[in-house]
């Protein structure tokens, strides 16, 4: 299928062929009629790509701080590495589409096969011919409302959360400070509240277009009697609200809004502007400044738009969804005059001359501008697998490993894929993803035969005789037995499994298929970490093991915090010291200990904040402190060992330490930090060709561990 895509390195916005989405459950599958460019939010995007990496830098300081961090943390070539790789990879643009829907998944019950929707989201209702909407963000469209007109829901739910947020009530006197698509929405949204408008900016033809339309009174932004204008228009009392839909780097619209507001009024900020308000105005004034997100309740909850998980209709009345629907009621009782906005619409393949006209490459002015899709379902090509046009690697080595690749995110950008594509005994065959995006991006990039959204297809492809699965926690252990059944070998990224059921049938599928398995533990291959274990050799005591995880602060809402989907993060990112601590000290533990942190600070997680004592059948402990309350200035991993008067410890896998007696000695790698992912990947392949073995006892060992310490978080 055809999808509009950014590469951010150069901001130049591309149609391609990538490989459509896959129904699952909770969504539904769409092909789009209209989207709708949103010329604030993906104008914005697109010249943020059009910078220069310094520019880039500045437009977006919270980003370079992270890679900053991570120069501190793991080595500045390891930053710049994945800074570059972060750069490569396409940008998604769109998120208000219009279209008719093709399939449902599992728990869909509102809208059916062939109804028409309107859909929103960004990362889901894209610019592209098919699109995989959660079923919240995803409304039915009255009969008699146009398909070109439905493509401004989203758009206009933004609006209508702004009008919600400011209370706005008949008769009282709203002033819109930024008359941009939204602004305009906005506008009209109080004209149908009964409310007397007037628009503020610092475009003529968008003043005059409110005027022309008699939606209600506006002026230039600079003009000198613009104050005395708005006086009249509030008799001299002052505007009830004022909303602030404009985007600007500078205070102005908030102290505008401070002078043009009555005692006592209201202030929302919508677009992208600058909230420090100032005092004098404000306080003497008794002002109230709102802030008003995205589409409504429900923005930014996983259990909402990922689960499908609805608020109560009595508790909240208006949801993200049901702004959606009263946003479409209003089209369709014609309060909302949508044509005349519409500026220009483009086929779908001409997308790029459409964002060249956003951004002002172009000297036309525009509003609102559409993209218009095939509706010939013939026409879509809607195969998940794309050849990417390469020419197949002659494979005269039988012992070739063929590989194939599920997952294509982070850890497959950044550290994976890089390190197989250093491998001389691999050949690419297929990569999948659940966004074909990111798979034809990475393929391409690789040097893979052809790309997939349909995972599937890999597990039953003859060509592949091995495969990585690199994907999110809750598809490990399926995809791992299903693959182990197919006859692949399979490495896994941690944790190879979430419960002991789902285990069980790994270790089924392991013992059934005779092939290799490998999970993602990748600290015991650390270099330092190989030494400072050949540094105790044949221990005569038991040993003292104190590793201590400074992980950094995730939200309650991150991923990894979902039991379904992540486990938890004991499960997702302990495990990797739980299965250190084991091949330390070269056995399983027997008795097992857990404490939490606790806290009525609902924004202090517990299960973030674990003390795991582990305890071995020679009397050895380890003692894992995993934990989210520190500092990112801070080491991010040390481990200290006591054993046979020597001790040894590691600081973040760069610095290791070997004391015995009075005499103490350091190696330290200068470059950047080494936890054992070239090494694990290369035993793994060593292994598949006959060269080498893994003790994946140990690993399910490491596993089953895990498991037994998240119940025991859980107090099961």
């Amino acid at each position: 299928m055809k999808q509009v895509l950014e590469n951010f390195k150069t901001g130049e916005c591309i149609v391609e062929e990538v490989p459509p989405p896959i129904i699952r459950d909770n969504f539904v599958l769409v092909k789009n009629h209209y989207s709708l460019i949103s010329t604030g939010t993906e104008g914005g995007t697109v010249k943020l790509g059009k910078m220069s990496l310094l520019g880039k830098a500045r437009a977006r300081p919270d980003q370079a701080m992270k890679v900053i961090q991570v120069a501190k943390t793991q080595g500045l070539m390891v930053a710049y590495n994945a800074a570059m790789r972060s750069l490569e990879m396409p940008i998604l643009l769109g998120y208000c589409t219009a279209g008719e829907v093709i399939d449902v998944g599992k728990n869909v019950n509102h809208v059916k096969v062939g109804d028409k929707v309107a859909c929103a989201g960004a990362g889901f209702a894209n610019h592209a011919e098919v699109v995989c909407i959660p079923k919240n963000l995803c409304v039915l469209v009255p009969v008699k409302v146009e398909m070109r007109h439905a493509a401004f829901t989203t758009l206009g739910s933004i609006a209508l959360q702004s009008v919600r947020i400011a209370d706005a009530r008949l008769g009282e006197n709203i002033i819109v400070i930024g008359l941009g698509l939204v602004g305009l929405l906005t506008v009209q949204l109080l004209r149908a509240a009964g409310c007397r408008v007037f628009g503020i900016d610092i475009d003529s033809e968008r003043v005059d277009y409110i005027k022309r339309n008699d939606f209600g009174d506006a002026e230039l932004n600079d003009a000198e009697n613009l104050k005395e204008r708005v006086n009249v228009f509030t008799s001299g009392k002052g505007a009830d609200a004022i909303i602030i839909t404009a985007a600007t780097e500078n205070n102005g619209p908030v102290s505008l809004a401070g002078e043009l507001a009555r005692q006592k009024g209201r202030v929302v900020a919508v677009g992208r502007t600058k909230l420090e308000a100032p005092r004098e105005t404000y306080l003497f004034k008794e002002l109230e400044l709102r802030t008003s997100m995205a589409y409504g309740p429900g923005t930014g909850d996983p259990s909402y738009e990922l689960d499908g998980i609805d608020y109560p209709y009595g508790y909240v009345r208006w949801t993200e969804g049901r702004n959606m629907s009263a946003v479409l009621e209003l089209i369709h009782d014609g309060s909302l005059q949508l044509e005349t906005m519409v500026s220009h619409e483009f086929n779908i393949d001409d997308a790029s001359e459409a964002f060249e006209l956003i951004t002002g490459k172009t000297k036309e002015s525009s509003s609102a501008v559409l993209l218009k899709y095939t509706l010939d379902t013939q026409t879509i090509k809607l195969d998940q697998k794309i050849q990417l046009n390469q020419v197949a690697k002659v494979i005269a080595n039988p012992d070739t490993i063929r590989t194939s690749v599920i997952g294509a995110g982070s850890f497959a950008t950044n550290e994976l894929l890089p390190l197989l594509a250093k491998q001389k005994d691999i050949a690419f065959n297929s990569i999948a993803s659940a966004r074909g995006v990111n798979a034809k991006a990475l393929g391409k990039k690789y040097g893979f035969l052809e790309c997939t959204s349909d995972s599937q297809s890999i597990i039953e492809d003859n060509n592949t005789n091995c495969v990585f699965i690199l994907t999110r926690h809750d598809t490990h252990a399926a995809l791992a037995t299903a693959a182990l059944r197919s006859g692949k070998h399979v490495f896994v990224e941690k944790p190879l499994a979430l419960t002991h059921a789902e285990l069980d049938e790994v270790e089924e599928a392991l013992h059934d298929s005779g092939c290799q398995l490998m999970v993602g533990f990748n600290r015991r291959y650390a270099p330092l970490a190989i030494e400072m274990k050949e540094y105790f050799g044949e221990r005569a005591q038991p040993m003292s093991i104190s590793y201590c995880a400074n992980v950094g602060y995730r939200p309650p809402e991150h991923w990894l915090h979902n039991p379904k989907q992540g486990g938890g993060v004991v499960l997702g990112e302990a495990c990797h010291h739980i299965d250190f601590c084991n091949w330390f000290i070269g056995m399983t533990p027997i008795d097992i200990m857990v404490k939490k942190l606790e806290s009525n600070n609902e924004k202090f997680l517990a299960d973030d904040n674990v003390h795991i004592t582990l305890q071995y059948p020679d009397s050895s402990l380890a003692h894992i402190a995993y934990l989210s309350n520190g500092s990112k200035a801070y080491l991010g991993e040390r481990v200290e060992i006591f054993c046979d008067n020597k001790v040894a410890s590691i600081k973040n896998y760069k610095k290791l330490e070997l004391t015995q007696g009075l005499s103490m000695k350091t190696k330290r790698l200068w470059v950047q930090s080494d936890k054992g992912h070239t090494d694990q990947i290369r035993a793994f392949l060593d292994t598949v060709s006959g060269r080498g073995s893994i003790d994946i006892d140990s690993y399910i060992a490491s596993s089953r561990v895990a498991i037994d310490v998240a119940m025991k978080c859980k107090g099961l």
